[in-house]
């Protein structure tokens, strides 16, 4: 009976040990781990793209860039990763790049446009500055002008001659 015991036990050890081996073995072939590679390269050259707009636009793109540099990193891990045959790494590292690239063309294209509205609100604001600017000097023109006027009347008017 002891050694019945005994054997059982080494069984469900063994079998546990096998299960739990399962699920570290690589569940991934190549062809997913590749295709997911080739995505986060497209979406984080998509996001560099987004990112350039956005500082084209004016906006300050300090934080995407340090961003970007991360997703950068996944990717290389991704590459290396594949490169070596670790196809469940490379696939996880390259679905972290996409995700992250995805993210900052989000932030990218949310930054282009506060950038463009704070470049319409500026030229507003200088149309409508121009525009007062001129309103009162135009004003200002008109009474110095009539000013002008009255002094250079009454001063002719002075040197007028009398007749006695």
């Amino acid at each position: 009976m002891l050694k019945r015991d005994y054997a059982l036990a080494c069984i469900v050890a063994l079998t546990l040990v096998l299960v739990m081996r399962l699920n570290v073995c690589s569940a991934l072939d190549q062809s997913e781990a590749q295709a997911a590679v080739a995505n986060a390269d497209g979406g984080l050259a998509s996001a560099y793209g987004a990112v350039a707009e956005a500082e084209q636009a004016g906006g300050n793109v300090t934080q995407l860039v340090a961003s970007l540099r991360v997703a950068g990193g996944l990717l290389d891990d991704a590459h290396n990763a594949y490169r070596i045959g670790d196809y469940d790494r490379a696939y996880s590292s390259a679905s972290n790049c996409s995700s992250e690239a995805l993210g900052i063309a989000s932030q990218a294209a949310s930054l282009k446009g506060q950038a463009a509205q704070a470049s319409s609100n500026a030229l507003f604001f200088t149309v409508a500055l121009s525009s007062v600017v001129l309103s009162v000097f135009f004003v200002l023109s008109l009474l110095g002008w009539r000013f002008l006027k009255n002094r250079y009347e009454k001063r002719v008017l002075g040197l007028r001659p009398e007749l006695r």
